[in-house]
């Protein structure tokens, strides 16, 4: 590495060196909310939580660290339109530990009704945020540039949330994409790349208990989830949540986070508050502060418990029936006259039921006249029309099978066609470079590096941007790349104890020397060298 970039690699890294050490995910860390603000866990939640209409605040402090924890804070306004659709606009702010988003979120959802208490419901949380780094304090320099600083301040990004579940009776299945697709206004271009989407799926089970007097319409609710996150181990969690009109307890893991616990009731039938606190379990997180979360909410109209019930609708209430009427008695002169006009319309009706009998009695007299001989006409004619299909069917069938044979046989000649040419190239570039190595020459212009091999990563010519020895700003560096549509990625070299971020991968020293000297194709207009990883 140069002399130059090793300097303002120690200065930062001496700097820097209170910066926070765990790398925390780029999630909204929402695993937690199960009895308010749901919908930002999976937008179709906003059906059956909140009911029927609130606003509702929920802040996360994340681990407690003295300079400025990672905080979250949504505030949120939903209500049901009617039995199927919901809706809720609210203000949202995430602080991943590298960049603060602030901005407000919409949701909508709607629920189809399939009958026998199945029902598939869809929604959609949109974002709309600001964001800028998260921590500012330390202005360097303005002689000294360093491209982890160069990232686009106060960049506005649109998110689209879509989410889905399906449910029958008390169970129900569901997936949402926390960032399906996003887009950076400042950019032009989309906000993350396609390995960098967070996709959730989870299976619950609303179950309705008894608990004790005054405690009504209580019901259990288990909850399964597995999260991926971009940069980091899969996440597995359980929440359980049990909820009455008086108060609610609630308990959770995950494989990231650690375990949780939190209460909460319900005051004055409009008002509730709740806190929770979560420890870390995972070895890398257990020796941080704990996690917090507050929860508030008011209920703007009465909520109606009648909806806790699982699979019961208030739009399906019975109504109340009406006292029939009181039946007068005829006089024995109105009682003969009406017993005269009914037997009078029986007879028109069994008249009339006898003409239709006799209708289609010759309606079938006249089918089975037809003619053997025209039956027998129409029976050849479509079994000759049956033989013409099937050998027009056997003759495409042939036909097709030869051209996809043909195809495939093209394929698999053009494969090995590119893989000899390549294979040619490569031994005509290691020839090359012994050559030189031969001559005493260098092995190509500038800064060089080899190493034997490296686990993970293929053999082959990288292009180095820069080189870190803090997780913290190497990933602002790879973001800055992937915001001016560089697809960045890194390795760790155990012998320099640094992390490499290179451009790209090539196969041979004259591609990697090609990108090079034309700055990355304009791409990249800083200094650039080149690493070789010799074996695989």
């Amino acid at each position: 590495m140069d002399k130059k970039y090793a300097i303002y690699a120690i200065l930062f890294a001496i700097l820097f060196s209170h910066a926070q050490e765990v790398a925390l995910p780029t999630d909204l860390r929402q695993h937690n909310l199960t009895e308010f603000n749901a919908s930002l866990f999976n937008p179709v939640f906003s059906l059956d939580r909140n009911n029927p209409e609130s606003i509702a605040w929920w802040s996360r402090y994340q681990w407690q660290t003295i300079d400025g924890d990672p905080t979250s804070i949504f505030l949120n306004y939903s209500r049901k339109i009617n039995n199927q659709s919901a809706i809720g606009v609210g203000f949202v702010q995430n602080n991943t530990g590298v960049f603060l988003n602030t901005g407000g979120v919409l949701n909508y959802a709607y629920a189809f009704d399939f009958g026998n208490n199945m029902k598939l419901s869809v929604g959609l949380n949109v974002f709309g945020y600001n964001s800028e780094i998260a921590d500012d304090r330390y202005n360097p320099n303005p002689e000294i540039s360093l491209p982890q600083l160069e990232l686009s301040k106060n960049a506005f990004i649109m998110q689209f949330a879509p989410g889905v579940r399906f449910s029958v009776d008390g169970f129900s299945v569901g997936f949402t994409a926390e960032n399906l697709f996003d887009y950076n206004f400042s950019t032009n271009n989309s906000a993350t790349a396609s390995d960098e989407k967070i996709y959730l799926g989870m299976i619950d089970y609303r179950l309705p208990v008894t608990l004790f007097s005054g405690v009504d319409n209580a019901y259990l609710l288990p909850m399964l989830y597995v999260k991926s996150v971009p940069y980091g181990d899969t996440q597995v969690g359980l929440n359980a949540l049990l909820s009455s009109n008086k108060f609610w307890l609630q308990g959770g893991y995950n494989s990231f986070y650690g375990i949780s616990g939190g209460l909460g009731g319900r005051f004055f039938k409009h008002l509730s508050f709740g806190a929770l606190i979560e420890y870390g379990l995972d070895a890398g997180i257990q020796d941080q502060d704990p996690t917090f979360e507050i929860i508030a909410a008011y209920t703007l109209s009465s909520p109606d418990a009648r909806k806790k019930v699982v699979g019961f609708e208030v739009d399906e209430l019975p109504v109340e029936l009406e006292k029939p009427e009181e039946v007068i008695p005829l006089e024995d002169g109105d009682r003969i006259a009406e017993e005269e006009k009914m037997q009078k319309e029986l007879s028109k009706a069994e008249a009339l039921a006898e003409k239709n009998a006799l209708k289609k009695e010759k309606k079938q007299k006249r089918v089975r006249g037809k003619k053997k001989k025209a039956l027998a006409e129409e029976l050849r004619v479509a079994q000759e029309l049956a033989e013409a299909k099937r050998l027009k069917e056997e003759q495409e069938a042939a036909a097709l099978a030869k051209a996809v044979q043909m195809k495939e046989q093209k394929r698999l000649d053009s494969i090995k066609a590119i893989e000899l040419a390549l294979a040619k190239k490569i031994q005509e570039d290691l020839d090359m470079i012994a050559a030189r190595k031969k001559a005493g020459k260098a092995v190509t212009q500038g800064h060089y590096e080899e190493a034997d091999k490296l686990e993970g990563q293929k053999a082959g010519f990288y292009l180095i941007g820069n080189v870190y020895g803090t997780s913290k700003y190497r990933d602002i560096f790879v973001e800055t790349l992937k915001k001016r549509g560089i697809d960045a990625k890194f390795f760790y070299l155990e012998r320099t104890k640094w992390d490499y971020v290179y451009l790209e991968r090539f196969d041979t020293l004259s591609e990697a020397e090609a990108a090079r000297d034309n700055k990355f194709n304009g791409k990249y207009a800083e200094r650039t060298w080149i690493f070789r990883i010799i074996g695989e």
